[in-house]
C-alpha cells in the first residue's frame, strides 16, 4: 500500500572545507614531534591456559590515544620461538606528552578483548599511561591483563556476586522513588534475601543476572531493568535463535528469519522450541521483563521483539533450535532443527531509524501522521517546526481525518508530546499534574496552538508505547480525544523516569533504575496497572503474517470511509 508523503523530516548533514595550509600545518607539528615507541606485550600466561593460540590466527594490537582507540594498524608481531609480541611506531606528540593505551587481542573476526584495568591507580578506565621522550622510547615488557570476560563460560565468584548483589540491592533502595509502589516493601526484602542465599557458591553470568532479573521485574517499574555489559556479548557463543516471533492473542506466529534462510514459513505458528510449549517459554520471558505496574501488553511486546535476546539468557545457547510448529493452512504439525545465528544477525536486522512523517491516504481527506519516537532532547525546535508544518497542511487540505500512528513509540521528551497536544487538546489544559523539575511549565495549562485540529482523530497504539507515549495518550483518553484503534498501549499515565545506569563492581552490570520523582499525566481516576484499552481493538492474525497486511492501519481507513 503506497501513499503519498506530504512532509517528512531528514536528518542534515553538513561538510566543511578545510583549508589545505592548515592541513599542511598541522602535519608540519605531527612530524616536529615524533618519537619512536616499542611496545612489548609476554602473553606466555594465557599460552599456558589455551587462551591464547597463534595457530588460531589470533592477533595482538595496541589501541589508545594516539590512534583515536581504533583499528588494527598498530599490531604487534611474535617475536620466533617466544611468547613476546613486539613492535615499534612512529608517534606524534611533544616530549613531555602523556599517552594512554590498552594492549587488545583479537580472536576470530570480529571479537576483540581488551585489557582490564591493567593500571588501577589510572582513574580514567585503568588505561596504561606513557611519557614521550625525545628519540627511541623501548617500554618494559607487559602482562596482558584479563578479568572473567576472557573466557567462556563467565563464572565469577561467590564473593564477588555477594558484593555485586548487595550493591544491587543498595542502588535499588536509595535511588528508585517509588520502589514500593507496586510490591509490598515485605515482599520485594523477601525476594532479595532469598535470592542472596541461592549464591551459594561460585555462579554463571547467566545465573547471576537471573537472580536480579526475578528481582527488578517485581518493582513494577518499566524504567528500572538490567543491561548486560559489552564484554560478555564479546565472549558469549554466537548461537542464538533465528526466527523473528510476533505475539499475539496468545500465540506466536513466525514473521521471518534474521538468517534469511526460511527455515520455517513466514505466518506459521509455532508451537514448542527445545522440548519445552510456546506458551510456558513466553510466560517465562514475560515474568522477567520490566514494565510500569506489570503492564501485560508491554510485557508480551518486548518479548516478542527481543526474544532471541531473552531466551539466550534464560535458557543459554544450544547448538541447535528443535522446535514444532503448524504451517498456515495446515493441520498436521511439522519438526524442523533450526541452526543458530549470531547476535550480530540481529541486530543488524532490528537496527531502525525514527519516522517524522505526514502521508495523504484514502480519499484525500485523510492523512497518516507517523511518529515512532518523541526522543528528540536536543532537538525539539526542529520538532516543534516540523509539527507546525503539519498542522499548516492539514489546515489548507482541509484534512477532516487524522490517523496518527504511535505504534513502537516508546517515548521521549515531554516537551515534544506536549506540543503536538498543544493542537489536539479541546481547551488549554495542563500536562503533567504536579511541576516536575525542568518540566515545571508543564503543569500549567499548554496554550492552545494557532490551527488546533478538530476533525477526526484516530490514534493507533500497541504494547510498545512506552514512557511518555503514555502520558500523551493517556492524557487523549481522560479528555475524549478521538478513537484508539490496536492494541492496549505499553505504558500507563504514570511512570518514574530520569533513569541512571551504574555498573556493579566485579561483574559491570548496568542497574537502570528509576530516580528523583514519578511523573504522572494530568488526569484522575484513571488504573496505573494498565495502558490505554483501545475502542476498537484489532490485533494481527495468522493471516495478516502471511500477506503482510498492516491490519490496523486498514482497520481505520474502513473506519473512516464509513464515516
Amino acid at each position: 500500500m503506497a501513499y503519498a508523503p506530504l512532509i517528512t523530516y531528514n536528518a542534515p548533514t553538513t561538510m566543511k572545507r578545510v583549508p589545505i595550509f592548515l592541513c599542511l600545518l598541522a602535519w608540519a607539528t605531527v612530524l616536529s614531534g615524533q618519537t619512536r615507541v616499542t611496545f612489548t606485550l609476554n602473553v606466555k600466561p594465557l599460552f599456558e591456559k589455551g587462551l591464547f593460540l597463534p595457530s588460531e590466527d589470533h592477533r595482538v594490537f595496541v589501541r589508545g590515544s594516539f590512534n583515536g582507540w581504533d583499528g588494527t594498524s598498530h599490531e604487534l608481531q611474535r617475536v620466533p620461538g617466544s611468547s613476546l609480541y613486539r613492535n615499534t611506531f612512529d608517534m606524534a606528540g611533544q616530549t613531555g606528552d602523556t599517552v594512554t593505551y590498552k594492549f587488545v587481542i583479537q580472536k576470530g573476526p570480529d571479537r576483540f578483548f581488551w585489557e582490564h584495568d591493567p593500571n588501577p591507580a589510572h582513574p580514567d578506565h585503568g588505561n596504561r599511561q606513557l611519557v614521550l621522550e625525545q628519540g627511541v622510547q623501548k617500554l618494559p615488557e607487559a602482562f596482558f591483563s584479563y578479568n572473567e570476560y576472557f573466557t567462556w563460560p563467565v563464572v565469577f565468584s561467590q564473593e564477588k556476586l555477594r558484593k555485586d548483589f548487595r550493591q544491587f540491592r543498595k542502588i535499588l533502595e536509595e535511588t528508585h522513588p517509588a520502589l514500593y509502589d507496586y510490591t509490598e516493601k515485605e515482599v520485594l526484602d523477601s525476594l532479595f534475601e532469598a535470592n542472596m542465599d541461592k549464591i551459594d557458591g561460585d555462579l554463571d553470568f547467566d545465573t547471576f543476572l537471573m537472580l536480579m532479573t526475578e528481582v527488578i521485574a517485581k518493582v513494577g517499574c518499566g524504567h528500572s531493568s538490567l543491561w548486560i555489559p559489552g564484554d560478555y556479548w564479546n565472549i558469549s557463543p554466537q548461537r542464538m535463535f533465528p526466527l523473528m516471533l510476533h505475539l499475539s492473542l496468545g500465540k506466536a506466529y513466525v514473521e521471518g528469519d534474521y538468517s534469511g534462510r526460511q527455515q520455517v514459513p513466514p505466518g506459521s505458528e509455532l508451537l514448542s522450541l527445545n522440548g519445552e510449549p510456546v506458551e510456558q517459554v513466553v510466560s517465562r520471558l514475560k515474568s522477567l521483563t520490566s514494565a510500569d505496574g506489570f503492564n501485560p501488553s508491554y510485557r508480551v511486546a518486548k518479548v516478542g521483539q527481543h526474544f532471541a535476546v531473552k531466551y539466550a539468557l534464560a535458557y543459554g545457547y544450544p547448538e541447535i533450535f528443535r522446535v514444532s510448529y503448524q504451517a498456515p493452512g495446515e493441520v498436521v504439525s511439522k519438526e524442523e532443527m533450526l541452526l543458530p545465528v549470531s547476535k550480530r544477525d540481529i541486530d543488524e536486522a532490528m537496527s531502525t531509524q525514527n519516522e517524522l512523517s505526514l502521508k495523504e491516504v484514502g480519499d484525500g481527506h485523510t492523512a497518516l501522521l507517523t511518529l515512532n519516537s518523541f526522543a528528540y532532547y536536543g532537538q525539539v525546535d526542529m520538532f516543534r517546526s516540523f509539527m507546525d508544518s503539519v498542522f499548516q497542511v492539514i489546515d489548507r487540505k482541509q484534512i477532516g481525518n487524522l490517523l496518527l500512528d504511535l505504534r513502537g513509540n516508546g517515548g521521549g521528551d515531554p516537551f515534544c508530546a506536549s506540543y503536538l497536544w498543544a493542537y489536539l487538546q479541546p481547551e488549554s489544559l495542563p500536562y503533567f499534574e504536579d511541576h516536575y523539575g525542568r518540566y515545571d511549565t508543564l503543569a500549567n495549562p499548554v496554550p492552545m496552538a494557532p490551527r488546533p485540529f478538530r476533525g477526526n482523530l484516530y490514534t493507533l497504539i500497541d504494547g510498545r508505547c512506552f514512557s511518555t507515549t503514555g502520558h500523551f495518550v493517556g492524557l487523549l483518553k481522560y479528555h475524549g480525544v478521538g478513537k484508539f484503534v490496536g492494541s492496549e498501549s505499553g505504558a500507563t499515565y504514570t511512570c518514574t523516569g530520569n533513569a541512571t545506569y551504574p555498573a556493579l563492581d566485579e561483574t559491570g552490570i548496568m542497574v537502570g533504575t528509576a530516580r528523583v520523582m514519578r511523573y504522572t499525566a494530568a488526569v484522575k481516576d484513571m488504573d496505573p496497572m494498565r495502558g490505554v484499552i483501545p475502542d476498537y481493538p484489532v490485533e494481527l492474525t495468522q493471516k495478516d503474517m502471511i500477506s503482510g497486511r498492516d491490519a490496523v492501519l486498514e482497520y481505520v481507513l474502513r473506519l473512516c470511509r464509513e464515516k
